[in-house]
């Protein structure tokens, strides 16, 4: 495997497994607070109470989680689009993702398309095509 596919396969771990419900029946019985997050049970318990399956839930999760890794993905590999509007005109800014030699830990190799090549190293091999029922 590839560095680049070892890094896509991380990012899959990050993004929730649509197969996987049992967070959700344990996070809607969190109850609602003030602190950061703490609507976040009362959100899917209400999502339940209204009758959305769990899978769809999962599913919905799945989806914003590929959404916001890809946009990320893509902020990492263009950064003038990622603060286009808001910059000085005096100020450049490049940021880059790279590999880096662990004996001299200097930067190796570039890691780039990662955004182009995320939805192919999707665990399922669906690439994030529904599943048939």
């Amino acid at each position: 495997m590839t560095e680049q596919e070892i890094f896509l396969r991380g990012i899959w771990k990050i993004i929730p497994d649509e197969e996987n419900t049992d967070w959700i029946e344990n996070l809607s019985k969190e109850e609602f607070d003030d602190s950061p997050l703490g609507d976040f049970g009362s959100i899917i318990k209400g999502m339940l109470d209204k009758g959305v399956e769990a899978k769809s839930i999962a599913r919905l999760f799945k989806i914003i989680g590929y959404e916001t890794a890809f946009s990320i993905l893509y902020h990492l590999e263009d950064p003038i689009a990622s603060f286009e509007g808001f910059e000085s005109e005096n100020d450049h800014l490049d940021w880059a993702l790279f590999t880096i030699d662990e004996e001299s830990e200097t930067p190796k190799e570039g890691l780039w398309d990662l955004h182009s090549n995320l939805l192919s190293m999707d665990p399922s091999g669906r690439e994030m095509r529904p599943k048939k029922e």
